[in-house]
């Protein structure tokens, strides 16, 4: 399906001088007050994975959705006045393995640039005709920083994701210039892009495409298999989920997990608060 018409992405690190940040923490009641706040208008309930639903590791191959968290997603996925999904930097196949939520749910991946719906899904146009060269790249950045302790990349096939969490300031700024050194003929070219996570460096085929679109095409979906809009609410914690907060806008709900500066309008801590936060939507949702 072609992305033709939708509008064109912001640069992921961009930030408006006038937009304030999201405020002091906020309490799980009153996350959960703002998400119930449409009245019975169904509610589409999108996050994050890595940082937001499970806590940050430094190796991402070992993290999975906490059994507590899965059981409560999935409770409100099969809720008929309530849809799920999640939005991820991984594969959507990945984070599907990895979350095993029961019910109709929305996976994206690689940033939005795939989704796989209940019963429909979406890739952005020519995606796999970007890996050859991905791949070449990959290749280079590896030799590259195979003798740095605490870092590693991540090889997602049509994405790399250079880790540099677990390594020395010494290590992390050699691993840091050799992935610029090497990917920058290509982002000047036109043919990649690089999206800036928490200390991660993921370089993607250079299309026009967020977790921000991906919010926009779930939302549509959704509202399509519901046959009524939705009202939709977003948690996450990168930089690249600022794409994602400014599709939902004043439309619906976005929340900040951690510290970071961003324009959605609610804070909360931790993975931890979000697992209280869906523990209180199951409650508060039982009747729709």
């Amino acid at each position: 399906m072609s992305h033709s018409g939708l509008p064109a992405p912001r640069d992921a690190d961009r930030r408006s001088p006038d937009t304030p940040p999201a405020a002091a923490f906020s309490s799980v009641a009153e996350v959960a007050g703002a998400v119930l706040a449409g009245g019975r208008a169904p509610i589409l309930l999108l996050s994050d994975f890595d940082g937001t639903l499970c806590e940050f590791r430094n190796d991402p191959e070992s993290v999975h959705l906490p059994e507590s968290r899965r059981a409560a997603l999935s409770t409100l996925a099969r809720r008929p006045a309530v849809c799920v999904g999640i939005v991820s930097g991984r594969r959507a196949a990945d984070v599907r393995d990895r979350a095993a939520l029961d019910g109709p749910v929305y996976y994206a991946g690689l940033h939005g640039m795939e989704i796989a719906g209940p019963d429909r899904g979406f890739s952005v146009d020519q995606l796999a005709a970007h890996r050859n060269r991905l791949q070449a790249l990959a290749g280079s950045i590896a030799a590259a920083v195979r003798p740095l302790d605490g870092v590693f990349l991540e090889d997602k096939d049509l994405s790399v994701a250079l880790h540099v969490r677990a390594a020395a300031p010494g290590d992390r700024a050699r691993a840091e210039e050799a992935f610029w050194s090497l990917v920058s003929p290509a982002l000047h070219a036109g043919r990649a892009r690089v999206q800036r996570g928490h200390h991660v460096f993921e370089l993607l085929p250079d299309i026009a495409w967020n977790k921000g679109n991906a919010v926009r095409w779930i939302e549509t979906d959704a509202t399509r298999r519901l046959a009524a809009p939705v009202r939709p609410v977003y948690l996450g914690d990168d930089r690249t989920d600022e794409h994602a907060f400014e599709a939902v806008g004043d439309r619906g709900v976005t929340v900040i997990i951690g510290r970071a500066t961003s324009i959605a309008t609610r804070r909360l801590p931790d993975p931890a608060a979000v697992e209280r936060l869906l523990a209180r939507l199951v409650a508060l949702t039982a009747d729709r």
